[in-house]
């Protein structure tokens, strides 16, 4: 795939996008029924360490978000944003 440079966007703000992260976190625990207990135990990370994701005060590496994500069937992937850049 080639890459197209007018699809970069220096606007971002990670501290925007963690705070959304977190959000989408929380609502996609609860929207699968899970509390933070069942969730660590199906993920076997803690639940102290889901709770510290949820909480804002640790940031999860992509190996603990596949740990977490993949034994309910889920996985994280790498999506191409679709806004152009802003000149």
């Amino acid at each position: 795939m080639k890459y197209d440079p007018s699809y970069v966007d220096y606007s971002y703000d990670g501290e925007l996008l963690n705070e959304v992260f977190i959000k989408e976190f929380i609502r996609f625990r609860k929207e699968n029924n899970l509390t933070q207990d069942l969730f660590a135990k199906f993920s076997n990370v803690s639940r102290e360490k889901i709770a510290r994701i949820e909480n804002g005060s640790h940031s999860p590496s992509i190996l603990s978000l596949l740990k977490i994500l993949g034994p309910i069937g889920y996985t994280i992937k790498i999506e191409k944003v679709s806004h152009p850049k802003r000149y």
